[in-house]
């Protein structure tokens, strides 16, 4: 077993180009077009199980600050926690979301779109952030990661770390929460120079077949998934729209995606480096439940 492990260590460890240090939190840092039918996606399951990216290591407890005094308490999220927190005073409006929003933010990079969110909206107490990096791997990589979740902290956003998305509704924090958006930006596994056009491809849609599958389970009747992209060469090979159909999820809308329309986002590469990628041109699209049959 212990070879096997190291085995898979090693072959994510070229794949996902991450850094060769030891993924340890720093003490003195911020606290924390074919369809796709469910047979052809169980065939992608089956592909070589080495798309398992990540163990899914969660973090159920967040340490927040609770006074000047710099004393921090242990904060479990609670099932109820965003309906009683809302942000008061009138709605304010950044393209599609709302700040009466209850929002989930995953695989988020410096946490600079989420910040920026929540500056806009002067609260965000109906947000949950998440990134699938430790509080480390942040530190260490993303210059302005620490000060866009000191933003989101002090504005009353939940920020949790080491959430694996193609879990996430399992998730002991998460689990039972019913979110208006989940929102997605940039879905991507990772890189590995050895393998055919075809077999990335094919570990990129798993990844956002996966998730598709726990986001249904966190929106109501009326919640939306949202998933944005680039929409030219490669990745429109992807196909979205397929994936989603395949676990009972129908297409919305999609809209041109615009990153100036949020002052302050960068979009990182996502195993390191703080250099930002290009991301024109891109698209968001918006996924929802079909409507419940009529008896």
């Amino acid at each position: 077993m212990g070879q096997i492990l190291s085995c898979i260590f090693r072959f994510f460890k070229k794949c996902l180009c991450r850094q060769d240090q030891e993924e340890t939190d720093d003490p003195n840092m911020y606290d924390s077009l074919p369809i796709y039918t469910p047979e052809l996606l169980e065939s992608l399951r089956d592909t070589n199980s080495s798309f398992k990216l990540h163990q899914n290591v969660t973090t159920c407890i967040d340490v927040v600050e609770e006074n000047s005094q710099g004393s921090a308490s242990a904060h479990v999220l609670g099932v109820d926690i965003l309906e009683e927190t809302g942000n008061g005073g009138p709605e304010r409006w950044v393209r599609h979301y709302c700040s009466s929003h209850k929002m989930l933010l995953v695989g988020e990079g410096d946490f600079s779109f989420s910040a920026s969110l929540a500056v806009a909206f002067g609260s965000a107490r109906n947000m949950v952030a998440t990134s699938l990096d430790s509080k480390g791997f942040l530190f260490r990589n993303y210059k302005k990661a620490m000060s866009n979740i000191h933003q989101l902290r002090t504005r009353g956003c939940i920020v949790l770390h080491e959430v694996d998305t193609t879990e996430m509704a399992n998730h002991c924090s998460l689990g039972g929460i019913k979110f208006d958006r989940v929102i997605y930006n940039f879905p991507h596994a990772g890189f590995c120079s050895d393998e055919s056009g075809e077999f990335q491809k094919r570990r990129h849609q798993l990844l956002i077949s996966l998730f598709f599958e726990n986001a249904k389970e966190m929106i109501d009747e009326h919640g939306e998934i949202h998933v944005t992209h680039k929409s030219n060469g490669f990745f429109l090979g992807w196909n979205l729209q397929g994936l989603a159909s395949a676990v009972g999820l129908r297409l919305i809308q999609e809209v041109p995606f615009n990153f100036t329309d949020h002052p302050g986002y960068r979009t990182k590469y996502g195993f390191g480096g703080d250099k930002n990628f290009n991301c024109n041109p891109s698209k968001t699209y918006k996924f929802g439940l079909f409507p419940a049959a009529s008896p």
